[in-house]
């Protein structure tokens, strides 16, 4: 019989004294058991790691939001000079009024501007670095016309080398459709010397009054949409320009 064997393979009999010669010399201690934390410890452990990512999610929204909001309110823009889109612009400030007394229009001009001249049917103003004219006058002929013995009326002492550089698109004169181009000039100073320019002519009818808007600025067409540092006033004074 094979060593340690119970029983008999041929006739079946027990063997008792081989299996208890084959128990175990030595013995062991059973291995402890593991101890599990109850289903309370779980959950209380699942609400604190919530309760840590929550807190952890606020801060990082309002740290964005912050950031997002100061870039939004403060951020450096680049200069738009090119079919540029409409801008909201600041009012300009501590305005006074001119009021024709013979076409009874009226514009309102930064208070900052210079007034070189007026009368019932004009004024011009000398602007921070340029200058501006609003020109009353009869209305009949084509706007086109008007514009152009604008331009051909200028000084040739002073006004030299004058080229259209574009149409002016969407000119206006308050809410008065109208037409309107730009132009490069070499403008002659007192001192014979000559300054790059710029300069926008405007013109509008309405009820049998025309009125021609000639504008003016130190030439910068790298910087300033049309080339004019000040055209958003130019524009804004066009807005806000009233009809009889």
């Amino acid at each position: 019989m094979p060593f340690g064997a119970p029983f008999c393979g041929r006739c079946g009999a027990p063997q008792v004294a081989q299996a208890a010669a084959a128990a175990p010399v030595y013995s062991y201690p059973m291995a402890p058991h593991a101890t599990f934390p109850t289903a309370r410890q779980w959950r209380s452990s699942q609400v604190a790691v919530a309760g840590g990512l929550l807190a952890i999610l606020a801060i990082v929204t309002v740290a964005v939001s912050t950031f997002a909001v100061s870039h939004i309110i403060g951020g450096n823009h680049s200069t738009c000079t090119v079919n540029c889109a409409p801008k909201f612009v600041t009012p300009l400030p501590e305005s006074a009024t001119y009021r024709s007394a013979t076409y009874k229009f009226e514009v309102d001009y930064s208070s900052a501007w210079t007034v070189r001249s007026e009368d019932a049917t004009r004024i011009s103003l000398g602007t921070k670095i340029g200058l501006l004219q609003v020109v009353g006058m009869n209305g009949g002929q084509p706007l086109s016309q008007v514009l152009q013995s604008t331009v051909s009326a200028l000084p040739t002492a002073q006004w030299q080398d004058v080229a259209q550089v574009s149409d002016l698109k969407g000119a206006h004169i308050g809410d008065q459709d109208g037409i309107g181009a730009v132009y490069s000039a070499n403008l002659i100073g007192t001192n014979s010397t000559s300054a790059q320019v710029r300069f926008a002519v405007i013109v509008a009818t309405r009820a049998g009054v025309t009125v021609v808007v000639f504008a003016a600025d130190p030439a910068d067409p790298k910087n300033s949409p049309n080339g004019m540092p000040e055209g958003q006033s130019f524009d804004y004074m066009c807005t806000e320009f009233r009809w009889a």
